[in-house]
């Protein structure tokens, strides 16, 4: 017979988990990234002086821009767009569409070359408290890489050519625009430089209940195997604690 067994199953993993469980720990190197959160807001009190015209590309005009604001240890700008903004390889139906909508962009005005960013823009809905309003709107981007060159791995600045409908914005009665003011807000988490740590594993030491325990048993009774008799008084015991803890019980049960 010329047939060959074949291996154990699973053997290098059954190998692997005993090893796993018999081989301690001794040092723990934990790799995160450097993370810094923080919050802008821009305040437009006058809202319907802004240019309306819609922005095409790079185009500047149609485009209000903050003050350099910091937040998350870096300087940012935010950029209002009332007109909307398209591309100019945008088909006709987008650019009527963007053109009925809100641009808002975050532009970085820090020193770093690569800047791993999450950010979400909010409309502030300002209605006062109690009353009913809608959730302000919020929206999300992926998460990006800012810089100070405008390339195919980072931005100088990102957002969302339809933030929010003009029609809705310009209604006060929902309170996205009161006064003439428009409030938004922009959070900001970055992600800096790997760092590294290097610690020896936490040993937990759960606290001691063998004393509890042992008088546990004494108390109930349980898996006694000697009664103790002193005048009228019965005590069940153990003859294994009583030889341990005391030498006259160890030299009579011997």
């Amino acid at each position: 017979d010329n047939s060959v067994a074949p291996p154990a199953p699973h053997s290098a993993a059954m190998a692997a988990s005993a090893l796993e469980s018999s081989v301690p720990v001794e040092s723990i190197c934990t790799t995160d990234a450097n993370s810094k959160s923080g919050a802008l807001e821009w305040r437009i009190k006058r809202w319907s002086s802004l240019p309306s015209d819609h922005v095409v590309g790079p185009a500047s005009q149609g485009r209000t821009t903050s003050m350099t604001m910091e937040a998350a240890g870096d300087k940012w700008q935010i950029q209002a767009m009332p007109g909307g903004k398209s591309m100019a390889s945008d088909t006709s139906d987008i650019v009527r569409r963007n053109k009925e909508h809100v641009g808002i962009f975050l532009n970085y005005k820090g020193e770093s070359e690569a800047l791993r960013t999450n950010y979400s823009i909010t409309v502030v809905n300002q209605l006062p408290p109690g009353t009913a309003r809608p959730t302000s709107k919020t929206i999300s981007d992926s998460p990006r890489t800012f810089g100070q060159v405008e390339n195919s791995t980072t931005d100088t600045g990102r957002g969302f050519p339809c933030a929010i409908k003009r029609s809705i914005l310009e209604d006060e009665t929902q309170g996205w625009k009161v006064n003439d003011c428009v409030i938004i807000r922009i959070t900001i988490t970055t992600f800096g430089d790997l760092e590294s740590t290097v610690a020896a594993p936490t040993v937990f030491t759960p606290h001691s209940t063998l004393a509890a325990d042992v008088h546990s048993l004494f108390a109930s009774g349980r898996a006694s195997d000697i009664t103790l008799t002193v005048g009228l008084r019965e005590f069940a015991a153990h003859r294994t604690i009583l030889r341990a803890r005391s030498p006259y019980f160890e030299g009579l049960f011997s």
